[in-house]
Formats: structure tokens, C-alpha cells, sequence
């Protein structure tokens, strides 16, 4: 027990004396490394001075702005073109575009009133479609519901002051067929 108890204490005192030596060799190192090493960064290039070009675009329509229609003012006749009314009130589901509407499904509530359709948006609500009721962006109206479908007939600028019907169906999700007839 005392020989161990003896190689215990030689080998703490061997081990001490060995530090003392090699952290005063690295301090002084790190002092000589830090005063003598400075940090170069090449200077910064000179930024060139930008040429100054005017506006050209303020005769052209504003892009931020939504494109007027092209059709004819109100009372001006033009022949042989069908109009759509612009001067009646637009109804709630006028404010989205067909892509964003889904057909839940259609029903017959009475008789006398004929099929009617449930949509629903991509916020989640549901709305009852009927007959002549107006949807979409383009001036839609429904124009016919059967079980798989509501057809609906929209009215498309054609630039020249005319406009122009164009059918879309709303199917069901999962039937089959082309979404414009």
C-alpha cells in the first residue's frame, strides 16, 4: 500500500513539473503570433456611378392597373355585335373566377322552382346556384344544370369593341369531360 500510495505521489509531481514548462513555451507564442500578424483585407472596389435614364412609359397604360374593357360606350351602337349588360348590379359570386369554384353537387328543391347547384369556393363556402343566377369574373350566367354539370355562359372581350359568348362547364370532381364545351 505504501509503494503504491509513493508511486502515486512521483507520478503527480512528474506530471506537474511537464505542465508548468509547455504552457509558458505556448503563451508566449500566442503573444508573438498576436502582435506580429495583422488581418489584411484587400480595399473595397470603387462602385461605378449608375447612368440616370428617364420614364419613356408614362403615355403607355399603367401596368398596375387593371385593363379597361374594350367595349363600346353605353348607348353607342355597334352593329351586328351582341353586348352583355355592364349597367346591371353584380352579384357575390361575380367576385372569383370559375377556377376557384367546385361543384358539390345539384338537387330539385320544388317543382315549380327546377334544379339547383351547390358550389362551394376555395375558402370553403357553399353557395346555392340557380338558373340565370351570375358566377364568375367573365359576366357568367348559368345557362343549364343537369346532375354532372352546370353549364354556363360567359361573355369574352374580342378587342374590337364586340364580345364574344363562350359555354364553360363546372363538373362534378371525378366525372369525365372537357371543363369548355
Amino acid at each position: 500500500m505504501i509503494k503504491r500510495l509513493s508511486l502515486v505521489c512521483v507520478a503527480v509531481t512528474v506530471l506537474t513539473a511537464c505542465s508548468q514548462g509547455g504552457q509558458q513555451d505556448l503563451v508566449a507564442f500566442t503573444e508573438q503570433v498576436k502582435s506580429t500578424s495583422v488581418p489584411s483585407a484587400p480595399p473595397l472596389p470603387e462602385m461605378p456611378e449608375l447612368e440616370r435614364v428617364s420614364y419613356t412609359g408614362t403615355n403607355f397604360r399603367n401596368p398596375f392597373q387593371p385593363a379597361p374593357l374594350n367595349a363600346p360606350e353605353p348607348g353607342q351602337n355597334t352593329p351586328g355585335c351582341p353586348q352583355p349588360n355592364l349597367d346591371r348590379e353584380r352579384a357575390e359570386l361575380e367576385s372569383l373566377g370559375l377556377d376557384q369554384f367546385t361543384l358539390v353537387g345539384t338537387m330539385r328543391t320544388n317543382q315549380n322552382e327546377g334544379p339547383v347547384a351547390l358550389v362551394s369556393t376555395n375558402q370553403g363556402r357553399l353557395y346555392r346556384v340557380a338558373m340565370g343566377d351570375y358566377i364568375g369574373l367573365n359576366l357568367g350566367q348559368v345557362t343549364q344544370i343537369t346532375p354532372e354539370f352546370i353549364m354556363i355562359t360567359e361573355w369574352v372581350p374580342a378587342g374590337d369593341g364586340c364580345w364574344q359568348q363562350r359555354d364553360t362547364a363546372l363538373r362534378l370532381p371525378g366525372t369525365q369531360g372537357s371543363s369548355e364545351l
